[in-house]
């Protein structure tokens, strides 16, 4: 398993990049999320955001290069059930080497340890992601009992978000001169939470199915019903709009903020009201509505954050 990858692994790996994290909207979500945490954290600690520096980059990175880790790392997780039922994807489909997918993971972890490796606080901070995600890899040593049961699967995997927007937080504090004494933890926490909750929002709705379309796989809406799934998800949606708008009013956003905002919450609630009133394959796709709902989001932060509003 551990073999040298064979003759023509980068024309393989551009084909599983494609198909599976295509690289350019991917660096787009990591540029949007640091630049709208950046301004965001910058404006709880009344500093002037930095957008272009090496600290940003950093976190852009950092990001980028988190997401791509566990996505290898989830081609590895889930290749039987993959092969059983996602034939067509580059590892089940043979396209890929399992070597492949190894040895790129060892790449892109070496890389994001070495690219934080310049201070010890944002060195120990990745490497307590990486090794959060490891934990996850090896479903924290129960295999047996995470795979037969979604919710504690999503109880410990999840947070795995949080933990990488805490190593925003410490990126942004060294880059910024922030001691932890410095760093306002009420509004941060806040802050982590708005951002945390819209990508629970996403992983709920990417396992949604109407009843027809249920099969082996494993769904939130067979755990909760339609119904029960949908709620779940929109509820996650309105914390993330209601700490939006708590952080509009106390940090004197741009009202740009807020018409991005009611546009992308409009956005998703029209995806779930579809999926509830006409249960069915073509209203079940409830993934690229969560998406829309997180660059609205995102957007709003980042130019309502950069716009003062007129006194």
């Amino acid at each position: 398993m551990w073999r040298i990858p064979e003759r023509g692994f980068l024309k393989r790996m551009r084909i599983y990049l494609r198909e599976m994290y295509p690289p350019a909207p991917r660096m787009g979500l990591a540029m949007l999320l640091t630049a709208s945490f950046t301004i965001l954290m910058a404006r709880i600690h009344g500093l002037r955001p930095a957008l272009l520096s090496p600290w940003t980059l950093l976190s852009v990175w950092d990001v980028f290069a988190l997401l791509l880790i566990l996505r290898l790392m989830d081609e590895l997780k889930d290749l039987e059930i993959d092969k059983a039922l996602f034939k067509e994807r580059p590892l089940p489909s043979g396209r890929v080497s399992e070597s492949d997918i190894i040895w790129s993971l060892a790449s892109m972890s070496i890389l994001l340890l070495a690219a934080n490796s310049g201070r010890r606080t944002t060195f120990l901070a990745a490497a307590g992601v990486l090794a959060y995600a490891f934990l996850m890899f090896k479903y924290f040593f129960v295999p047996a009992y995470l795979r037969a049961h979604l919710l504690p699967n999503l109880a410990t995997h999840n947070p795995i978000v949080a933990l990488m927007l805490f190593e925003l937080v410490i990126v942004f504090s060294v880059g910024s001169g922030l001691s932890w004494r410095d760093i306002a933890w009420v509004p941060v926490l806040l802050a982590v939470a708005l951002n945390w909750a819209m990508f629970f929002a996403w992983e709920i709705s990417r396992k949604i199915r109407s009843r027809d379309e249920e099969n082996a796989y494993v769904t939130y809406s067979r755990i909760f019903g339609q119904g029960g799934a949908a709620a779940v998800a929109g509820g996650a949606q309105t914390v993330t709009l209601l700490l939006a708008l708590y952080f509009y009013l106390k940090l004197a956003f741009s009202p740009v903020a807020l018409v991005l905002l009611a546009a992308g919450y409009l956005v998703t609630l029209t995806g779930l009201a579809r999926f509830l009133l006409r249960p069915g394959p073509s209203t079940s796709k409830l993934r690229p509505f969560a998406e829309a709902y997180i660059l609205f989001v995102l957007a709003a932060l980042t130019v309502g954050g950069l716009l003062e509003r007129p006194r």
